[in-house]
């Protein structure tokens, strides 16, 4: 590719207490190229798009925009430069409309400085048909699903008609469909000179839509390298984790004769309808399906989030009621939500907190907390599952995605929980990471934890499960064991209502 530099940052360098970010980083991008930005969690990836971004500074190094120096202090400076960013987490404000959320900001108004509403939403009615999304510019953003948020964040940001656009795991919340939409777009963005940069785990989609590859790690620039040179995608996993992965096979099974938990007729509002299924013990049992199947809202209700309006729930052969997350608790089960910041973690607590939080009594004695038993139960934990950080104290807002995960995880370990729903456990983690949430759900089951894992990504569903439930628009729709006969066109048969 033969075309102009638009961007290029270079010794760019940013330290947290106790954590180097980013330590003398170059990076560059040209006109209509998508560009990825690969690493593990921890890398230095979200540091480095905050700086360019605005939203953080930088300790030193600078940064050109078209050969001309640029300084680049806050979200403002980035937008006046053309620059756009749609973050993993959603920044929609849920209050507001679809045309509201496109403008905020930047609103429309008429000669007389009056808001006009009218062409807002003419222009965003014209944005959404491009992304082929049918989602009603007055709609409120509260009401829409996970996978329609991600959408209109991005058609915010094309509306806006920045020159770069970065892109934080944009794929992490929407279906197979949507992503090859998502795609479609992009290359239409790349064709009239705008410049992506992409930050995704997902490997598979590299070859589609993009050009050249940075890895950092550790917080250091690693190598570029152009797609089309790539014949492996082992190649970028071992310059991105520094090591080779060894092969990955599918999960051992443990699955002895004896259910734990059946769910029969169970039905919630319009999104679940008269589903049933089993679980047995030291089973790992895949969900699939595709945006909007009901799969989480059917864990809610086996967890007590959702209340079941009609059916049946046995826990150890015995009809149980489950009212709330704390009966389900009681039973032995935990959940391990796809929305870890939001409902599996509170953000400005430490990490040693978090991970005591679901279940005090073990750090406690006569109703008094001690600091020493929740001191060496976080370090035990945090020993254990390899979270990287230099502190249990340390803010779990602090922490990159995958250790936030990795505290997730640690929460309900101690529980000692018999059953365990990962809900998207390995969302935006990277490939490393992900490894290592693969073997402790391996180990899990092994000790004869029964285990359910909630995933959008094929691939992961064939790696961990012993067998696959498929759900189609709130109904299950197919069970399937997995072994040599299952195929992936199978799954997606059965996630369309096959």
């Amino acid at each position: 590719m033969n075309k102009e530099t638009i961007l290029r940052m270079e010794g760019v360098s940013k330290s947290f207490p106790g954590v180097h970010a980013l330590q003398n980083v170059n990076f560059d991008l040209r006109e209509g190229e998508v560009h990825c930005l690969l690493g593990e969690n921890g890398a230095g990836k979200s540091t480095l798009i905050k700086i360019l971004s605005g939203a953080c500074s930088m300790d030193s190094g600078k940064i050109y925009m078209n050969g001309t120096l640029a300084d680049i202090r806050n979200s403002l400076d980035a937008r006046k430069l053309g620059i756009s960013t749609i973050y993993q987490e959603m920044s929609l404000i849920p209050a507001m409309t679809v045309a509201e959320n496109l403008f905020f900001g930047e609103e429309l108004t008429n000669r007389v400085s009056i808001l006009n509403r009218a062409k807002m939403e003419k222009r965003t009615t014209e944005v959404l048909k491009k992304l082929r999304v049918g989602i009603h510019p007055k709609a409120i953003v509260r009401e829409l699903s996970t996978a329609q948020q991600q959408m209109v964040e991005i058609a915010r940001s094309l509306i806006k008609q920045r020159k770069i656009i970065i892109m934080d795991e944009p794929t992490s919340s929407i279906s197979e469909k949507d992503a090859r939409e998502l795609f479609r777009i992009i290359r239409e963005l790349r064709s009239q000179g705008v410049s992506v940069i992409y930050i995704s785990h997902r490997l598979h989609e590299f070859e589609e839509i993009v050009d050249r590859v940075t890895i950092l790690r550790d917080g250091k620039y690693v190598d570029s390298v152009w797609m089309k040179d790539v014949t492996n995608v082992n190649q970028l996993i071992s310059k991105m984790v520094g090591r080779e992965l060894s092969h990955v096979a599918k999960a051992p099974d443990r699955t002895k004769d004896e259910t734990v938990l059946r769910v029969e007729g169970v039905r919630y509002k319009k999104v679940i309808k008269d589903a049933g299924f089993h679980l047995n013990k030291g089973e790992i049992l895949g969900f699939a399906g595709l945006v909007g199947s009901g799969r989480t809202e059917l864990m809610k209700l086996i967890f007590g989030s959702n209340r079941l309006e009609e059916g049946t729930i046995e826990v150890r052969g015995k009809p149980v009621r489950i009212n709330s997350p704390k009966d389900a608790v009681r039973l032995g089960i935990g959940y391990l939500s796809e929305d870890r910041k939001n409902e599996g973690l509170i953000l400005n607590m430490s990490i040693e907190r978090n991970i005591s939080l679901a279940r005090l009594e073990t750090v406690s004695h006569s109703l008094i907390l001690s600091s020493r038993k929740e001191r060496r139960q976080a370090e035990d934990y945090i020993q254990r599952l390899r979270v990287a950080t230099s502190s249990r104290l340390k803010k779990v807002k602090l922490l990159s995605g995958g250790n936030q995960q990795k505290v997730v995880i640690a929460k309900w370990l101690v529980t000692d929980c018999d059953i365990l729903i990962f809900d998207e456990p390995t969302r935006g983690i990277d490939v490393g990471a992900r490894a290592e949430i693969y073997k402790w759900i391996e180990m899990l089951a092994e000790q004869g934890k029964s285990i359910i894992v909630v995933s959008s990504d094929l691939p992961e569903i064939f790696r961990i499960s012993n067998r696959v439930i498929v759900m189609s628009d709130g109904k299950i729709t197919g069970e399937l064991r997995n072994d040599d006969d299952l195929t992936q066109e199978k799954i997606m048969k059965l996630m369309v209502g096959g």
